[in-house]
């Protein structure tokens, strides 16, 4: 059995950064659980033990981040962070005397400041949504990173958060998007994907039954989704701008989905629908999540010293904008990554990914075996 990993939490107070001490639970969710979602704030939950001990105490608002501490496995790199944001909230919970004290850390990702952010008859002309989605950050004084944004946007005059407004526009360009940092106590920022985003690596899981890999993992659950979740026979995209636009496949009974948007023309609006319709329209069930934990995994096929099998830490820093190559009792899935939840102990690291089947998804990336394929793959709008 691999050893488990080591979490360690840091916060940010009065100008350096202390690490918590006694840390016995973590919880964390990042990213959303179906294609359809919108995105919401990352949560954290932390727990430790004997607050009478701290030298420095962890506060509201404080800077917090949760990390693997795992040195020489990653040239020049020790620390592998999963979470980035600020505490919202510290509870004590006093037991008869000091050593039975426990404490509740809860936690908000950086989405939260986003939708502090109140926009009042905010402007934005016409543009990519890639554009439009750096101007917001740019009016909030907030750090996006946009790649890969196809779509026009509407121009728009908007009053709301900024983080719903950066969630219609991803709506719009049917993109995804993450909070990360490229260092773990570098300020984070919100890295955004359009849908023709080439995907970073591809994870690969296996029961035995597979074709044997050099970094694949092993998993203890397997969740397939019924098709009430994956398929649609009408879909209507309503445009801010211009009039809403239906796509149909003409099968009873119906199926219907309506989602709001900032397509700039009908043309666009139309050819949306069509292509979100190309994702739903089958009733084959899909890979939903696959959970893991660290404590089952082994070493990776691959010669000394680069025995450990490091992908189970890059995926839980980087889990979104990837694929999924699953082997599960003789046949292959391929899916992409959408959301991750994180329960760890001192004892153990249990990973649920949530995914949608690329199978049933609609993008097309020339010369890529995932999404460049003939009949299958859609171009996009």
């Amino acid at each position: 059995m691999a050893t488990a990993f080591e979490w360690r939490i840091d916060f940010y107070s009065g100008g350096s950064w202390q690490t918590l001490p006694s840390v016995q639970g973590i919880n964390i969710f990042r990213g959303r659980r179906l294609q359809i979602d919108d995105y919401s704030i990352d949560t954290m939950t932390v727990e430790s033990e004997f607050p009478s001990a701290w030298t420095v105490a962890p506060k509201l608002g404080d800077r917090i981040v949760a990390y693997i501490y795992k040195p020489g496995v990653v040239s020049g790199m020790d620390h592998f962070a999963a979470f980035w944001g600020n505490i919202r909230d510290v509870k004590i919970n006093y037991g008869y005397v000091t050593n039975q004290d426990r404490v509740t850390i809860s936690c908000e990702g950086i989405q939260a400041d986003w939708g502090r952010a109140q926009l009042n008859s905010f402007s934005l002309a016409q543009k990519l949504t890639e554009d439009q989605v750096f101007d917001v950050g740019a009016e909030v004084g907030l750090p996006i990173a946009p790649f890969n944004g196809r779509s026009t946007a509407s121009a728009q005059t908007y009053t709301g958060n900024a983080f719903a407004l950066i969630n219609l526009i991803t709506r719009t360009e049917e993109a995804r998007m993450l909070a990360q940092s490229v260092t773990y106590h570098a300020t984070p920022e919100i890295y955004w994907y359009g849908r023709n985003s080439p995907p970073q690596t591809t994870y690969y899981w296996n029961d035995g039954t597979g074709t044997a890999e050099p970094y694949q993992m092993k998993y203890e659950q397997i969740q397939f989704r019924s098709s009430a979740d994956n398929y649609y026979t009408s879909v209507t995209i309503t445009p801010d701008a211009v009039a809403s636009q239906t796509a149909t496949t003409g099968v009873t009974p119906i199926y219907s989905w309506q989602k709001n948007t900032v397509d700039y023309s009908t043309s666009q609006a139309l050819n949306h629908a069509e292509w979100v319709l190309n994702n739903f329209d089958s009733k084959d069930q899909t890979i939903a999540s696959v959970t893991f934990t660290d404590v089952q995994q082994v070493a990776a096929i691959y010669p000394p010293p680069n025995n450990f099998n490091v992908e189970v830490i890059t995926l839980i820093m980087s889990p979104i904008n990837t694929l999924g190559n699953i082997s599960f009792r003789g046949s292959v899935f391929k899916t992409i990554l959408e959301g991750i939840s994180i329960s760890a102990t001192p004892e153990k690291t249990r990973v649920t990914v949530f995914m949608s089947g690329q199978d049933t998804n609609a993008y097309l990336i020339l010369n890529n075996a995932t999404f460049g394929t003939l009949d299958n793959n859609k171009l996009g709008f």
